[in-house]
C-alpha cells in the first residue's frame, strides 16, 4: 500500500534534505509536460535554477512517514512558462511604475524603475514559472529481494497539481541522478567517474553558493564492445575524453585480468600524433600507463625505446610483400602514366591458388611473380632501400632473392659475370646474393634486349607481365622516353625496416590480445601512405577477429578509436561493401569489436552508422545544419541551441547505452591521477604526480 513500509530508497537517494532543496510546486501537469511555480527568492536559496537543469517532483509526504504516492518525477527545465495570473502581475507592476511617474518630480528610467515597491506588490511579482520536460518516472521496485531504484520512460498516473512538491537535487542526489544506469541483469557494470554534472556555461551562481560538485559515473562496459560517437568541433575536449576512455577501460581490462577473463586491447589509429606524444595541457601522456602496457608504432622509430617500434614492413620480406605492393601502389596511385598502371597491377606476392586454376597454372604464376620480384628487389636497391643482411625465414642464412632459373641460363650469367655466385637450389631455384642483384639484372635485360631466344629459359623472364612491368621502373625509361622510375619509390624508404622478420600488423594483433594499448602514429609520411597503412591495420584486424568468429569461438574484445570519421563512414562510402571501413562498422559488434569515432560533421557519418551508435558524446557544434541532423537521435533536440553557443572545452551532452537520458557533463581533464588510477590497477606503482594549473576541466584536444 502506498505510504506504508515504502518508499525509503527514494527518500535516502533523492529526497532526503542533504540531496535536494525544496524550490516550489506544480502549477500545471500532463503527460509529457509540466509548469513549476517558483520564487526568486527561493531560486537564490538554491544556487540558481539554470536551463536543462534536474527537477524533482513528487506526491509523497517528504515530512513524515510515507506520503500519497511512491513515485517520483524527473523534470529537466527547458524555459520559462508563463502563469495564470501573470497578466495581472504585469498590470499590477505597471500601475506601480506609472504611479511612481506621477509622485517622483524627477522622470528620468533611474528614478521611476527603482522605486521601491511595497512588500506585497514586490513578493507577487516575484513568482516565475518554469517550463519543464518530464523524462520519465524513478520509483522502488525488488530484484532478488532487495529494494532498488527503478526507472520508467513515462508517467503511468498523476494526482492533483497542489499534491506535489518540486525540488532541485544536489551533491549526491544530483549524481545519483546523472548517473542512474537502467538495470540489465545480462549487462556487466563497472561505474567509473568521467566527470561532474554541468548545467550551463555560467557557472558563477554554482559556486557562489559553494554547493557540491556532482560527479557522473558511467558504466565502462557500455562502450567495450560498442560503437561510441564523439562530436565536436576541433579543441573542444573530443581527444581528453577519449584518452579518459582509454585509462578506463584499461582499468577494467586488468581488473578482467585478475579474475582470469581476457582482457581488452584498445588500438588509437592516430592521424595527428596527439595519442602517441605527451601533450603539454595534459601533463602526461597515455604511454605514462606504463611501457609494458603501451606501444607506439611510428615512422622512422629507432628502438632507442623499448615501447616504440617502427612502423612499416621489410620490403625485401616475400612474405610482407603484399602490404608492401599496396603501400607502393598508393604511393604512385597519383600518377597517370601507363608503366606505373602496369606496375601497381602486376602481381609480385608469392600468389594463393586459385580454385578454377589448374596445379601447373598456379606454379607458372608463382614463377612468374618471383622474376618480377628480383628486379623489383634491384630496383629498391637502386632506390636506396637497405637490403637485410640475413633472411627474415631464417637468420642464420645471408638473405637471397630466390627465382626460377634455367640451368642453361644460370651457367651462362656466372660465366659472363664472375663476381656473381648464385646458390644453386632443387627444382631450378636459384638464390641471388643482395650485392649481385642489379649485376644479374642488367645482365638479363642485356641478353633480353640482344635475343630473348638464345639462351634457354630467357624467354620465361621476357614474357612474365611482373618482369616486364617493373623494367620501366628499374631502368628509368619506357619506349623511347625517360621516366622518373624508381625515384618514385624513395619517399617510402622511411616505411621499410630491414630488420622485421614479420609483418608488423601481426605483431599488433598479437599486444591487442594481451590487453595492450596500441598507438599506430600515422602524423608523420606521406597521406596516402599513412592512409593505407591504416587501413591494412583494420583489414588485417577484421581478417583475424573473423576466422576466431567462424571457428565457433569468442572473439576477443578489441576497441578501435578512429579520428576524422566523417572520412571514414560517408552515405556514399557506406554503399562499397568491401570498403574496410564499412566492413568494420558493419561487423564490429559481432566480431567483439569496440569502436570510438570522432568528428566534426555528424552530417558527414553514414546515418546507418549513427543509428546504431550505442554512446553519444557531443561538445560543441558551430552550425545549425549539424545540429539538425543530430537533433534526430534521442532528445538532442532540446539541446540545440545550447550546443551551437556554448564553446567551453570539455563540456558535453552525454547519452550511454545504459543511462536513460542526456546528462549535461563537464569531462573530466586527462593527467597524471587518472594515470595513476590505470596504474595501480594493473599493479604498478604510482608516478610522482607533477602538479599542473587547473583549468576547470579543459583539455588540448
Amino acid at each position: 500500500m502506498p505510504g506504508v513500509g515504502s518508499g525509503r530508497l527514494l527518500e535516502e537517494l533523492l529526497l532526503s534534505q542533504e540531496r535536494a532543496h525544496r524550490i516550489g510546486a506544480i502549477h500545471r501537469l500532463d503527460y509529457e509536460r509540466a509548469v513549476v511555480l517558483t520564487h526568486d527568492r527561493w531560486k537564490f536559496e538554491a544556487g540558481g535554477i539554470p536551463q536543462f537543469c534536474y527537477l524533482l517532483a513528487t506526491a509523497r509526504n517528504t515530512q513524515g512517514p510515507g506520503g500519497d504516492d511512491d513515485e517520483v518525477l524527473l523534470l529537466r527545465v527547458e524555459g520559462t512558462a508563463a502563469l495564470s495570473m501573470e497578466a495581472d502581475l504585469f498590470a499590477v507592476r505597471e500601475e506601480s511604475l506609472r504611479d511612481a511617474l506621477s509622485a517622483v518630480d524627477d522622470p528620468s528610467p533611474g528614478v521611476v524603475l527603482d522605486v521601491s515597491l511595497d512588500p506585497f506588490t514586490r513578493n507577487r511579482i516575484s513568482f516565475t514559472g518554469l517550463n519543464c520536460r518530464i523524462l520519465g518516472t524513478f520509483y522502488e521496485d525488488s530484484a532478488d529481494g532487495h529494494p532498488q531504484l527503478a526507472w520508467g520512460h513515462d508517467v503511468d498516473n498523476f494526482y492533483a497539481t497542489a499534491t506535489y512538491q518540486v525540488y532541485k537535487p544536489l551533491g549526491e542526489g544530483l549524481s545519483q541522478i546523472a548517473s542512474y544506469l537502467k538495470p540489465d541483469p545480462g549487462h556487466p557494470v563497472d561505474k567509473v567517474r568521467i566527470g561532474a554534472v554541468r548545467y550551463a556555461s555560467t557557472r558563477r551562481r554554482e559556486r557562489a553558493a559553494k554547493q557540491p560538485p556532482a560527479p557522473v559515473h558511467v558504466n565502462v562496459y557500455d562502450f567495450i564492445g560498442h560503437k561510441t560517437g564523439m562530436f565536436g568541433m576541433t579543441r573542444m575536449g573530443k581527444s581528453n575524453t577519449m584518452k579518459t576512455l582509454v585509462a578506463r577501460t584499461f582499468a577494467a581490462s586488468e581488473q578482467q585480468r585478475r579474475q582470469g577473463r581476457p582482457p581488452v586491447g584498445q588500438l588509437i589509429l592516430d592521424p595527428q600524433g596527439e595519442y602517441a606524444n605527451p601533450n603539454t595541457q595534459d601533463g602526461t601522456e597515455i604511454a605514462a600507463i606504463g611501457q609494458e602496457h603501451v606501444v607506439i608504432y611510428k615512422f622512422g622509430a629507432d628502438r632507442r625505446e623499448p615501447h616504440v617500434r617502427p612502423l612499416g614492413f621489410n620490403f625485401y620480406d616475400d612474405r610482407q610483400l603484399d602490404a608492401v605492393q599496396g603501400v607502393i601502389a598508393e604511393a604512385l596511385a597519383d600518377s597517370t602514366a601507363d608503366y606505373i598502371r602496369a606496375f601497381t597491377a602486376a602481381e609480385y606476392a608469392a600468389p594463393l591458388r586459385r580454385e578454377d586454376e589448374t596445379e601447373g597454372e598456379y606454379y607458372q604464376r608463382s614463377d612468374e611473380a618471383a622474376r618480377g620480384r628480383l628486379i623489383l628487389y634491384a630496383a629498391l636497391k637502386k632506390a636506396g632501400f637497405p637490403v637485410p643482411r640475413h633472411s627474415a625465414r631464417e637468420a642464420r642464412y645471408p638473405w637471397r632473392a630466390a627465382v626460377k632459373m634455367a640451368r642453361k641460363l644460370a651457367d651462362a650469367l656466372e660465366a659472363a659475370n664472375s663476381t656473381v655466385h648464385l646458390d644453386r637450389g632443387s627444382r631450378g631455384w636459384v638464390g641471388v646474393p643482395a650485392e649481385a642483384l642489379e649485376t644479374v639484372v642488367d645482365w638479363l635485360l642485356e641478353q633480353i634486349d640482344a635475343d630473348p631466344g638464345a639462351i634457354e629459359g630467357l624467354a620465361a623472364f621476357a614474357k612474365s607481365n611482373a618482369w616486364k612491368a617493373a623494367v620501366p621502373i628499374y631502368t628509368q625509361t619506357h619506349g623511347k622516353r625517360s621516366v622518373s622510375g624508381y625515384t618514385k619509390l624513395q619517399r617510402l624508404k622511411g616505411f621499410h625496416q630491414p630488420s622485421s622478420l614479420e609483418d608488423y600488423r601481426r605483431h599488433v594483433y598479437e599486444a591487442l590480445l594481451k590487453g595492450k594499448i596500441v598507438i599506430v602514429d600515422l602524423h608523420l609520411g606521406p597521406e596516402g601512405v599513412t592512409r593505407r597503412l591504416s587501413e591494412d591495420c583494420a583489414e588485417y584486424l577484421l581478417e583475424q577477429q573473423t576466422a576466431v568468429f567462424t571457428d565457433g569461438r569468442d572473439a576477443p574484445h578489441i576497441q578501435v578509436v578512429l579520428e576524422e570519421a566523417h572520412n571514414l563512414f560517408t552515405a556514399q562510402r557506406y554503399k562499397d561493401d568491401l570498403d574496410v571501413w564499412v566492413r568494420l562498422a558493419k561487423q564490429a559488434s559481432k566480431l567483439n569489436l569496440g569502436m570510438v569515432y570522432a568528428t566534426q560533421e555528424v552530417t558527414g557519418v553514414a546515418h546507418q552508422v549513427l543509428a546504431n551508435t550505442k554512446n553519444w558524446v557531443v561538445a560543441h557544434l558551430n552550425n545549425r545544419p549539424e545540429v539538425k541532423a543530430l537533433s534526430q537521435y534521442y532528445d538532442f533536440e532540446a539541446f540545440a541551441d545550447a550546443i551551437v553557443t556554448s564553446e567551453d572545452r570539455g563540456y558535453v551532452r552525454l547519452k550511454t547505452m545504459s543511462s536513460p537520458y542526456i546528462v549535461p557533463v563537464q569531462i573530466d581533464r586527462y593527467g597524471p591521477g587518472l594515470v595513476n588510477e590505470a596504474r595501480r590497477a594493473a599493479g604498478m606503482p604510482p608516478l610522482e604526480l607533477i602538479p599542473t594549473p587547473s583549468r576547470g576541466g579543459r583539455d588540448g584536444g
